[in-house]
C-alpha cells in the first residue's frame, strides 16, 4: 500500500511540474504578460539573452538559498530543490522548443490566459499537496508561510506581486523594454494565489496522497 500511494504521489507531482512548465511557457504565447511568478525569469532571459530555463535556474537557485537563510537551517528538502532546479530549467526549454508562436484573435488569447492561470494553480496544487520536493518558486513561498505563520495562498500573492515589482527594477536598471509585463502579469499575482485557495478548499485527494 506504501508503495502505491507513494507511486500516486510521484505521478501526480510529475504531472503538477508539466503544468507549471507548460503554463509558463503559453504564457508567454499568449503575449499579455508572463505570469507574475515567472516574470523575473523571463526579464533576465530577454535581457542578458539567455534560455527561459536557463534563466529558471539561476532564480531558482537564488530562492534555494534564501529559504536556507530565512528558516536559518539547511535541510534535506532545501537540497533536493537544486537538482529540481535544474531539471525544471530543462523542462521549460523542452516546452519552449515544443510550442511555436502562434497567433490568436485578442478574445481567445484573453479566454486562453485565464484558462491557463487555472493550469498553473493546479500544477503548484498538485506539487505541494504530494508534499515531495517543491519547485523553489513554491518552497520559497511555504518557508515565507511557514517562517512567518501565513497562509500559503496569502502568501503567494504577496510574493507573486513582489517578482513583478522586481522585474519591473530589472528592466529600468537595465534601460530595457518592461519585457513581459502586462495585463496578464497582474492577473496572474492576483488570482493563482486564490484560485489556488479554491482548489485546497473544493479539490479532494486522497489521504495517503496529500
Amino acid at each position: 500500500m506504501k508503495s502505491k500511494a507513494m507511486a500516486w504521489r510521484f505521478l501526480l507531482y510529475l504531472v503538477g511540474l508539466n503544468l507549471i512548465a507548460l503554463a509558463v511557457v503559453l504564457n508567454i504565447r499568449y503575449d499579455l504578460g508572463v505570469a507574475a511568478f515567472s516574470s523575473v525569469m523571463y526579464a533576465i532571459s530577454e535581457i542578458y539573452s539567455i534560455s527561459l530555463g536557463t534563466a529558471s535556474i539561476i532564480c531558482y537557485l537564488i530562492f534555494v538559498v534564501v529559504q536556507c537563510i530565512l528558516s536559518r537551517k539547511i535541510t534535506l528538502q532545501y537540497l533536493l530543490e537544486v537538482p529540481l532546479s535544474f531539471a525544471f530549467g530543462l523542462l521549460t526549454d523542452f516546452y519552449d522548443w515544443l510550442i511555436p508562436a502562434f497567433s490568436l484573435a485578442l478574445a481567445l488569447r484573453v479566454i486562453f490566459f485565464a484558462l491557463t492561470m487555472f493550469v498553473t494553480a493546479m500544477g503548484v496544487f498538485l506539487c505541494v499537496k504530494t508534499n515531495l520536493v517543491l519547485t523553489p518558486t513554491d518552497g520559497i513561498v511555504k518557508t515565507i508561510a511557514d517562517v512567518f505563520l501565513l497562509p500559503f495562498s496569502a502568501t503567494k500573492n504577496v510574493f507573486d506581486l513582489s517578482l513583478v515589482a522586481i522585474s519591473v527594477l530589472l528592466c529600468l536598471v537595465n534601460h530595457a523594454p518592461f519585457y513581459g509585463i502586462g495585463v496578464g502579469t497582474v492577473l496572474t499575482a492576483v488570482f493563482i494565489g486564490r484560485i489556488i485557495k479554491v482548489y485546497e478548499k473544493f479539490v479532494p485527494l486522497p489521504e495517503d496522497v496529500s
